[in-house]
């Protein structure tokens, strides 16, 4: 039988050092860059398209969109061959003309009839909104968790397991930002 012996003491200030080195860039990082939020936050456009051709590939699709300048884009294929669904950034209010020059665009570059099966347009107040329940559903749901902790726990070990849950949280949302 082979002992396993590691030392962990030795290893504790580097340790250390590199958490507070993620933790101090995670805040940085939330604080001045802060978080990208995508379409059904800040309100776009979904299209849903089907083309005909189905020798059409998403870079197709977006490098045609770029050209645009619609501001953040999102093609994803789905379904059937030919089946897409893109999500356009929401840059002016009332752009009327927005769903026919997005057709009459793909439908040249792409030497392809383009089929728009659904429309659907998310506003401000609904991302707003969405937002808002996104908070409050993770603000509960955290302030559940530690209230269990600390009942579970003897408060010295509860108050350590807390710091540790916020510290890894911080962490996970600064590698999101």
């Amino acid at each position: 039988m082979m002992k396993t012996n590691i030392d962990f003491s030795s290893k504790f200030l580097k340790a250390n050092l590199i958490s507070i080195l993620f933790f101090t860039m995670s805040v940085l990082l939330i604080f001045f860059k802060g978080l990208n939020f995508g379409i059904d936050f800040k309100g776009g456009t979904l299209i849903e398209l089907r083309s005909e051709s189905k020798n059409v590939n998403i870079s197709e699709i977006r490098s045609s969109l770029n050209s645009l300048n619609l501001g953040d884009v999102n093609v994803k294929e789905f379904g059937n061959k030919g089946d897409y669904l893109i999500k356009v950034e929401q840059k002016e209010q009332n752009n009327s003309e927005l769903i026919p020059q997005i057709k009459k665009t793909l439908t040249s570059n792409l030497n392809s009839e383009i089929n728009f099966r659904r429309v659907e347009n998310v506003g401000p107040k609904v991302s707003a909104e969405l937002l808002q329940s996104g908070i409050i559903a993770i603000s509960l749901s955290l302030l559940a968790m530690l209230f269990y902790i600390w009942i579970r726990f003897e408060w010295q070990f509860s108050i350590g397991s807390i710091v540790a849950l916020f510290h890894d949280i911080i962490i996970t949302i600064g590698i999101f930002s």
